[in-house]
């Protein structure tokens, strides 16, 4: 018996990859994995009492090639009695369009037509075909890319209703196998092509390891890969339970959390608990990366709002940060000042407080801001607003004004943070960008003056 069969059946076992009875669709390009995977499921046709079905994608790219691969796909799935379906796709034509690789493109194709097989068949699974070798090439990809514990994790064996029954054998067990049965296989002359990182990988770098670093470079990265899941999955773990800790309303759409608790929490679980709070509301994060997680984290401490990737956005109001699919709420405010009574302003996250007094705030108010201003020249009741088109401020004493889009452009702060900035105005006229820029007219010419002094903070004051 096969060395690959007994990996394969025991890797279905262990993961308990299917049940008597289920429907399984699984990709078939031809090549040695997809015409192994094949064989081996309908190995288990009896046993298992599966039913199979095959997809072949036709990726347009390789003309007559491609052509012989749909030909063998078919004639093959005639001779084992399992239903094919062949999609045609102009892959080249989508990859323009989208702007992604074709690598992305076809796979994107691919698992589209896997899915809408799936619920074509009322099956339970979808089966590919990826290997060992495909782990050790995944993670070395990934550690290039400069990616977390999630993705040096690599492939996992069952991801949803997609398993992957061969994913602890070698490319050599799956040609060994074949040769067992006397089955023949095509090989895509793409694979040894190094257009692709992945091919670039598996022609150079793999064999490189093996080589000249260890001969066993290819398992013991597979086997890392595994421990480093186990790893991941227990930190998953403890950062759902936090996730559910703080959670203060769950709807389809959203999930708010408690900003405050939220900050509490270690910076290594945050991260995952934004990501877990985001799959609760779509399937699909990959496009979501380490910035924009960061910046959901800053948006929790500092206020504001952030669009993402993906349809995903969040924002806090009132010490609650809600992540939602949909893009983010666009801020229209605007808060009176009046003297010695502290104001909140939600858009911002911050309290602020117009007072004659100098004295610093009590210890209760963390992170206090400050700044003085000329009261003599603050003729109308301040207020605090969000930016308006067309604003500007006085940058220098001789009157020269800046746009509120140029300081924001000069000072990189990002666009998503510009409409929770508070402006605060006497009138028309910009007495400050907060925290930003202030303008030069208002500013006192001598301290100890008439000044008018304005107070942030991110605490309630008692």
């Amino acid at each position: 018996m096969s060395g690959m069969y007994i990996k394969a059946v025991n890797t279905v076992k262990k993961y308990n990859m299917l049940f008597k009875g289920a429907k399984v669709v699984t990709g078939v390009s031809g090549g040695a994995d997809s015409t192994a995977l094949l064989l081996f499921l309908c190995s288990l046709r009896e046993s298992y009492g599966l039913e199979v079905y095959a997809v072949h994608v036709h990726h347009g790219i390789r003309g007559e090639e491609a052509d012989r691969d749909m030909r063998f796909v078919v004639s093959l799935c005639k001779k084992l009695n399992v239903k094919c379906t062949v999609k045609h796709h102009d892959v080249k034509g989508i990859s323009k369009e989208k702007g992604i690789s074709e690598e992305e493109a076809g796979r994107m194709v691919r698992y589209s037509d896997f899915r809408e097989e799936m619920e074509k068949r009322g099956a339970d699974f979808i089966a590919v075909a990826h290997n060992m070798n495909d782990q050790a090439e995944t993670v070395i990809m990934r550690l290039c890319r400069g990616s977390g514990l999630t993705g040096m994790a690599g492939i996992r064996p069952v991801r949803g209703n997609i398993i992957r029954p061969l994913i602890d054998c070698f490319r050599s067990d799956i040609e060994e196998y074949l040769a067992f049965n006397n089955q023949e296989y095509i090989n895509d002359s793409t694979n040894f092509k190094e257009d692709y990182t992945r091919n670039r990988i598996r022609l150079n770098v793999i064999p490189y390891l093996s080589s000249q670093i260890n001969s066993s470079a290819m398992e013991n990265i597979a086997k890392s890969a595994v421990l480093l899941r186990e790893e991941d999955d227990y930190i998953n773990s403890i950062a759902l339970e936090k996730l559910n800790e703080i959670t203060v309303k769950k709807e389809k759409d959203a999930v708010s959390l408690n900003a405050a608790k939220l900050c509490k929490i270690d910076k290594v679980l945050q991260r995952r608990i934004i990501r877990l709070g985001l799959l609760a509301l779509k399937k699909d994060i990959k496009d979501i990366s380490l910035n924009h997680v960061d910046s959901v984290l800053k948006t929790a401490v500092k206020g504001g709002h952030i669009d993402m990737p993906s349809g995903f956005c969040a924002d806090i109001s009132c010490g609650i940060l809600k992540l939602r699919l949909g893009r983010a709420q666009k801020y229209d405010f605007s808060y009176r000042l009046e003297m010695d009574k502290p104001v909140f302003v939600k858009e911002c996250g911050l309290y602020f407080l117009m007072t004659k007094n100098a004295e610093k705030l009590d210890e209760k108010a963390d992170n206090v801001y400050t700044k003085a201003f000329d009261c003599d020249k603050i003729t109308i009741n301040p207020e605090i607003r969000n930016r308006r088109n067309g604003d500007k401020i006085i940058i220098n004493k001789s009157g020269g004004t800046k746009k509120l889009k140029d300081i924001f452009i000069d000072k990189k702060i990002p666009k998503d943070e510009r409409d929770t900035v508070a402006v605060i105005v006497s009138g028309n006229d910009i007495i400050s960008l907060w925290g930003i820029r202030d303008s030069a007219y208002f500013l006192p010419e001598n301290r100890g003056g008439n000044e008018l002094f304005i107070y942030a903070w991110r605490k309630s004051y008692d």
